[in-house]
């Protein structure tokens, strides 16, 4: 089994406000939300980190809400919010919220679950004046290479969106860099260790 992961890029510096935001939400939905030690190795833990300008949620392994939170955060917070995903190590794909509604995604294999209209493969293509728009100081042109769909003869050429990129086109790490290019570090350190407030979250 390959990589799962999701997060939650949230256009806002108030950790605070984004930690109660998620309290609220789970305990609509009848589960546990509090701060706890620990790694992304153990049951249940996630991690929060507000560098700046922005806040990063990494959702503990086996979360399934990630889309659902992050479009109540974007309501909630009045911010836009980026809902990540890397799908058992085969791709990664985003939805992007303003006050709630879905207003940005790609996916560069929109088929990837089976056959799709035209119109929905794209609306998953990307858009990077629509990206660039929900970040403030953010060009197109700094995301938009990473908007390409994932053909073989892209997979086989190995290359990078941009050359400082961590990543090549087609590896599922190539999340990181372009959460990087929008403002949103990824909360691990090099050896796993969490950067950030570590908490424990479970949705019965």
């Amino acid at each position: 089994m390959g990589l799962f992961l999701s997060a939650s890029g949230v256009l806002c510096p108030d950790g605070t406000s984004v930690r109660d935001a998620i309290a609220a939400y789970v305990a609509s939905a009848g589960g546990t939300f509090k701060a706890r030690a620990g790694t992304i190795n153990g049951r249940n833990i996630g991690v929060l980190q507000s560098p700046g300008s922005t806040t990063t949620v990494l959702y503990p392994n086996g979360f399934t809400h990630w889309d659902d939170l992050s479009e109540f955060l974007s309501t909630e917070l009045r911010k836009p919010v980026f809902s990540f995903h890397i799908h058992d190590g085969d791709l990664w794909m985003f939805i992007a919220f303003k006050d709630g509604k879905e207003v940005a995604w790609f996916n560069p294999i929109p088929d990837y679950w089976g056959q799709i209209s035209d119109d929905e493969r794209n609306r998953w293509a990307g858009n990077a004046q629509s990206v660039a728009s929900l970040v403030p100081g953010l060009a197109a042109a700094s995301v938009e290479r990473y908007f390409v769909p994932w053909t073989e003869d892209v997979l086989a050429a190995e290359q990078k969106s941009y050359d400082d990129d961590q990543f090549a086109i087609g590896v599922d790490w190539q999340l990181t860099d372009f959460m990087r290019r929008l403002g949103f570090p990824y909360p691990l350190d090099a050896s796993g260790t969490p950067i950030g407030e570590t908490f424990y979250l479970k949705i019965r």
